[in-house]
């Protein structure tokens, strides 16, 4: 077998990126970040209490935890351009459906609905086509992607200037609108596997038919191709690296949980204003852009490993500040530690998981991996407060967290490469 270099003008794999970094940004940015600018407004209309509304975000980790396993297997099996287009279209209809709320059932329904249209849109797909596109540059690409995120941030004070223009229900159906035309159209830009248009990763071109090595094992073809290993879903559930990923990522995700409900309330707790706790979100969403980029370029130069251990570290330290957060300068040294931790962490798990296991089951083991996020997203909010109604302060609560993560680190230290923990026959 012969290989040609990439052709010139731009690989379309960086138009994959492109079109899943606008659809993070436009329609994640609404959904996840930016829905708290809703939260207020509708408490305020429906004389809901804040638990009732909170319980559809609750209900929200629990759907996704039982389902995305499943869009895992769906997106491996059909390609993520289905799953993106119809999941869009669900997405759209659901916030138009949400604007018409008259009951707290109908509400948890149709959030419900919202929360299964992301899970199918929204994440699994996205990672899954650009970790096919990209092998050399796959941990950069990843980053890029994973930075729609990192800026829909900005989206928060759009939806608040929408809102005071056109009320919570109005801002609904606009984004609901928006959803359904841009959505399914970016979709169709996405693709699954380079080989289906005759390219290999990367935009090296093949000049004859591309075959895969057995599972277990990658082979080095010229040019500096490698045609990496290629795991079912059966043999990387064998692998102790698998669970070590999943463990590591449980370990950390019971901070960012507790954090995306109870950031603002811990924070006015401790004498900070609230306007300057609003901005701590999007001041870690922007701080996550230095991890996201700077440690996703590093990743295709160093260890993934060992960069992922630092992430930790800088996670870890972040988190224990802001569990001691006593006065307004202590938010500097916790987003310059936090942000950028957490930001790396995103593309470089999505890369190792990519480079250990291979392609072929990307998202059906993205997941389940993610079934330790889905783990904390339940009970660490519900702990949080919990402790906050026994003790007074969130201080306990946060110091936790944050130790829990400290074991993430020697469980990535543990991790081997993949061909060295196969169970052999």
């Amino acid at each position: 077998m012969t290989f040609t270099k990439k052709p010139r003008g731009i690989f379309y794999g960086w138009w994959v990126v492109a079109a899943s970094f606008v659809l993070f940004l436009v329609v994640g940015g609404t959904t996840f970040y930016g829905f708290t600018a809703f939260f207020n407004p509708i408490v305020a209309e429906m004389g809901w209490t804040r638990a009732q509304t909170s319980l559809a975000f609750s209900l929200r980790s629990i759907e996704g935890g039982i389902i995305r396993p499943i869009f895992g297997f769906l997106i491996d099996r059909v390609g993520p351009r289905k799953c993106i287009f119809g999941g869009m279209l669900v997405m759209g209809a659901a916030l138009i459906l949400i604007s018409r709320t008259d009951s707290l059932y109908y509400f948890y329904a149709t959030f419900l609905l919202l929360a299964l249209g992301s899970t199918a849109a929204l994440g699994l797909a996205e990672y899954a086509a650009v970790a096919n596109w990209f092998k050399r540059r796959r941990s950069l690409a990843l980053g890029i992607l994973s930075a729609g995120y990192g800026l829909s941030g900005i989206m928060t004070p759009v939806l608040v200037f929408l809102i005071h223009s056109h009320g919570w229900r109005g801002s609904m159906v606009i984004m609901g609108i928006v959803t359904l035309a841009i959505g399914p159209a970016l979709s169709l830009v996405i693709r699954h596997r380079p080989e289906q248009y005759g390219y290999l990763p990367d935009g090296d071109k093949p000049e004859g038919k591309v075959s895969l090595t057995p599972a277990g094992s990658g082979t080095q073809l010229g040019h500096g191709i490698v045609v990496e290993k290629e795991l079912s879903v059966q043999q990387s559930l064998r692998t102790r690296t698998f669970w070590l990923l999943m463990l590591s990522n449980l370990f950390v995700s019971f901070f960012l949980s507790a954090l995306t409900v109870h950031e603002m309330p811990y924070l006015i707790s401790v004498g900070i204003s609230e306007k300057l706790a609003a901005l701590t979100m999007l001041g870690i969403t922007t701080s996550s852009l230095i991890g996201r980029l700077g440690f996703a370029w590093l990743g295709d130069i160093y260890d993934k490993r060992r960069l992922l251990v630092l992430t930790c570290v800088l996670q870890t330290v972040g988190m224990f500040i802001f569990a001691n957060i006593h006065s307004p300068w202590m938010i500097i040294p916790f987003l310059l530690t936090y942000g950028p931790g957490y930001g790396a962490k995103i593309p470089l798990s999505s890369a190792i998981q990519a480079d250990y296991f291979g392609t072929k089951s990307f998202a059906s083991l993205r997941g389940l991996y993610a079934l330790g996020g889905t783990i904390s997203g339940i009970t660490a909010p519900f702990l949080a407060g919990w402790l906050y109604d026994v003790q007074g302060n969130y201080h306990l609560a946060f110091t936790i967290f944050a130790i829990l993560s400290l074991f993430a680190i020697p469980t990535i230290l543990a991790i081997r490469p993949v061909q060295d923990t196969i169970p052999q026959k």
